[in-house]
């Protein structure tokens, strides 16, 4: 299944979530699963907007505990995946046990140029030296986007312009939105214009996807792989909610909950993702730094510890 994980890698964080239908003149309170339907597929096709989000969590096993706590925030344009143009903010940091890691800085992408920025990072685990952190940090760089990220939007292109996509990606792209991967939603009310609703995926659907998907690129799933879906849903449970603006019927904002109890693999695992959209359709510049620098390749290959 590699020529079919290739095409949908670039969906695959956000398939949980994205499908779509009309709903016009829908009751908010009774029918949830299409208003939230609706609201995804026109978040999906949104091509320019602000964002922000967090991704936060714990892992939990007998060999130690694993924390996580990512932030991130910017802008982006991707009517065409091959010309992105992107701002992006991000913080992160994470432990194992008592052993602590952290970084933080910028990237922007402006279509085959990509910069980057780091405010501090550590050492990993002794992974990467200061002889190149120290040089490494607090100052802009520029290089060309990596070729196998370029192919990989190219064999990818969900988004954007529906034009620039192949055969495949088109039905995979109405797979995605003939699919109700959340149902059973809850109306909570209405806050600042938006319809708030609480859900729960719908592993079945996931399943049936995944499936579909593979047959789209020629490929078959196996019994093994579907049972190993199943298995995996025993002891994972993804709660979710929505904000779906109430004039413009797109997703503003979800939250979503992971959580994961599996005994026999040894995991306990929390997490919670946090994404909103705002300015939707705004225009998107990047500026490029004007005191950035050419970056070699071979300072971070010449600082990593072997």
């Amino acid at each position: 299944m590699n020529k079919f994980i290739r095409a949908t890698v670039g969906v695959f964080a956000v398939l949980i979530f994205l499908s779509g239908c009309s709903v016009s003149g829908s009751n908010p309170a009774k029918d949830g699963d299409k208003i939230i339907k609706e609201g995804l597929d026109n978040f999906y096709d949104l091509t320019a907007a602000d964002f922000d989000g967090a991704l936060k969590g714990v892992q939990k096993s007998s060999t130690g505990d694993t924390t996580f706590d990512i932030s991130f925030s910017g802008s982006g344009d991707i009517k065409d995946p091959k010309n992105i143009l992107l701002n992006l903010k991000f913080d992160g940091s994470g432990a194992l046990d008592k052993q602590s890691e952290n970084v933080s800085g910028e990237m922007k992408i402006n279509k085959s140029d990509l910069y980057f920025f780091v405010s501090k990072i550590s050492s990993f685990g002794g992974m990467i030296s200061e002889d190149i952190s120290k040089p490494l940090i607090k100052q802009w760089w520029k290089t060309q986007l990596p070729q196998d990220m370029v192919d990989s939007l190219k064999e990818s292109a969900a988004f954007g312009d529906e034009s620039k996509l192949t055969p495949e990606e088109k039905k995979s792209r109405e797979l995605l939105k003939e699919t109700q991967f959340f149902s059973g939603a809850k109306y909570i009310g209405e806050e600042n214009g938006d319809y708030r609703y609480e859900t729960t995926l719908d592993p079945e659907a996931v399943k049936t996807y995944v499936e579909k998907s593979a047959e789209i690129y020629g490929e078959t799933t196996s019994e093994d792989q579907l049972k190993a879906i199943d298995e995996n849903f025993k002891n994972t449970h993804v709660k979710a909610e929505f904000w779906v603006g109430a004039t413009d019927k797109t997703v503003h904002k979800f939250n979503l909950n992971i959580n994961v109890d599996d005994s026999v693999a040894d995991i306990k695992m929390d997490a919670t993702l946090n994404f909103s959209v705002n300015n939707i359709d705004k225009p998107v510049t990047v500026e490029a730094p004007k005191d950035a620098k050419e970056f070699d390749p071979n300072v971070i290959f010449g600082g990593v510890t072997q």
